[in-house]
């Protein structure tokens, strides 16, 4: 049997100890190490390289180390990991851009998908993209409507483009309707069209969209 070498990279503890003791019971996944660091994690692709790297998509400790810039970091490092995110932000806009970006696939930590880490590694390791079902029937609605950068942020209307920006500079909704002279409800509808054009469910979601559009 041929082992696929794995290594796994998330920065909370709970997930990590999840999906390794997952992947132990694989008889054809080798596990070669486990980390929550990005510098340690960028010295052990060197030291030991594998052949998947199942990786977090954001490292909250580390405010580089989230979503492409990341991709862009271990790519450069290592150039034929295959590299498979696990993330709880999964808009059709993020997991595009990362595949685009040159991800081998891109896997939600819900349950339902969760429960297929190991058919998704052994799909990359054999230069395959995975991409849930779920996730990849949003894709296929929002490229209907263009999948560029640009296209994604000239969906949104003048007024809901200003609503967006200003939530994710961290200003509220009460705040943005003092500022723009509009009504709270307003603002906030003006938002949630936004969100839904964007592909995000909430202003997490919401920020990684617009800071990756925009760079």
């Amino acid at each position: 049997m041929s082992m696929i070498r794995v290594g796994i990279a998330d920065d909370h503890p709970v997930v990590l100890q999840g999906v390794s003791s997952l992947l132990r019971t694989q008889a054809d996944i080798d596990i070669r190490f486990a980390t929550g660091r990005i510098g340690e994690l960028l010295e052990l692709l060197l030291d030991d390289p594998v052949d998947v790297l199942v990786c977090d998509y954001e490292f909250e400790m580390d405010r580089h180390a989230d979503g492409l810039n990341l991709l862009n970091r271990i790519r450069r490092t290592v150039p034929h990991t295959r590299v498979l995110f696990l993330s709880s932000h999964s808009s059709a806009y993020i997991v595009s851009a990362a595949l685009d970006a040159g991800a081998a696939g891109f896997i939600g930590k819900r349950h339902e998908e969760f429960a297929n880490l190991a058919a998704a590694i052994r799909s990359v390791n054999n230069r395959n993209v995975y991409v849930p079902d779920s996730l990849r029937s949003r894709m296929m609605s929002a490229s209907a409507n263009g999948s560029n950068r640009a296209g994604w942020l000239n969906r949104l209307s003048e007024k809901e483009a200003t609503v967006v920006r200003m939530i994710c500079e961290g200003l509220s909704i009460s705040d943005i309707a003092g500022r723009l002279n509009r009504s709270p409800k307003t603002v906030s509808n003006q938002k949630n069209a936004g969100m839904k054009k964007l592909g995000a469910r909430n202003d997490v979601e919401l920020a990684k969209v617009m800071r990756e559009a925009e760079s």
